[in-house]
This record gives C-alpha cells, structure tokens and sequence, in this order.
C-alpha cells in the first residue's frame, strides 16, 4: 500500500483544489460572456436602442475588470462567488440604466415613443383619458400637447418615472397601459433574474 507523508498529502490536496477551482470559474467565465451578449443583445432591441455595440463593448469592459479577481477565487469559493455575481450584476443594470438617460435625450426616443403613442390612437377618439409621463420629459410633453390637441384628456407628470415613455389611462374602462422605458426594463431585470443563476434565490 502506497504511503503519503504529510507535505505529500498537502501538495495533493493543494493541486486537487487547485483543478477544480480553475474548472469552476472557466465554466463561470463562459456562463457570464454568454448572459452579457444574450442580455445585451435582448434589452436594446426590445427599447430600439441602437447603440447596442457600444454597450456591449462597455459591458465587456465590466467583465475584463473582475477578470483578475475571479482568478483569484479559491477558498471561500461560494460564497466569494455571491457577493462578485450581485457586484456584477449591480454594475450591469447601473450601466443599462445610464444608457437609458441618454436615449431619452435622442431622435430615436422621439421615434420611439411618437410610434408607441400612435398605435393606441383608435381607442382614444371619443375617450376620456390621462396621459402620464416623466416630469423631465419636454418633448413629450410638446408633442403630445400637438398631436392630441383634439382630444379629451388630461397630461399628467410624475418624477417617479426615470427614462421616459407613458402610461395611458383610461379611468371609465378601468384600463392603464404602461409604455415607460421603466417598466421595460424591470421586466428585462426581472426576467435576467429569474434566469442568470447569478443569485441564490431562499
């Protein structure tokens, strides 16, 4: 029978831990570049973003920054682990939530959401309705003032909506649209949670 001293055991062992940590973040590392593109790729199409290159090559930055350190992840490998996923994910949606500000500022949210309110058109002759956008939302709030002038509503501005679009209302039918870019993207955020396995869930 085969006998091991102890810097033999030690040295076993070490390079044993050593294997499976690499193998762990190498299957980490692909998960994450697949969710980065598949996620990137999915939430600007969805708003008709079209810098969707410069976000993902801005996400990828994020990726390369804790390149070094998920290297590093050995001991204490799950629970490390946790806490960099939430970090990464908190970067992912902070840096979303920024390329949303400055959409709303673009010729392609005048599009977007000139399109958005057109289609809803039909049902709003003879309607009373409200109409709610963000409070720092001066083109909406002249187009809407042009393009509906017509009809019976009443245009309401919240704060509580961050990046734009509306939501429709229509108190005698008891409906209420949202078309906000917020609500698009706590969809998308929702969904990316539900779905990146990069949170433990109790």
């Amino acid at each position: 029978m085969a006998y091991y001293n102890e810097d033999q055991l030690r040295r076993y062992f070490d390079k044993a831990i050593s294997r499976e940590s690499e193998e762990q973040i190498h299957k980490l590392q692909k998960e994450i570049e697949y969710l980065y593109n598949r996620e990137v790729k999915k939430i600007t199409e969805e708003i008709d973003v079209k810098r969707q290159f410069q976000m993902a090559k801005e996400l990828k930055e994020v990726q390369i920054h804790y390149q070094e350190e998920l290297n590093l992840i050995g001991s204490g490998y799950d629970e490390k682990l946790i806490v960099k996923r939430q970090d990464m994910v908190k970067v992912i949606f902070e840096s979303i939530k920024d390329k949303l500000k400055s959409y709303a500022k673009t010729a392609d949210y005048e599009t977007w959401f000139m399109n958005h309110l057109n289609q809803y058109d039909k049902y709003l002759k003879n309607e009373k309705f409200q109409l709610i956008i963000s409070s720092d939302d001066t083109f909406a709030e002249k187009q809407i003032n042009q393009v509906l002038k017509s009809y019976k509503f009443e245009l309401i501005k919240q704060k509580s909506i961050q990046f734009g679009g509306f939501i429709l209302v229509l108190p005698d039918k008891n409906i209420e649209i949202d078309e906000t870019l917020d609500a698009r993207l706590n969809e998308q955020k929702e969904w990316f949670l539900n779905h990146s396995k990069l949170f433990i869930r109790r």
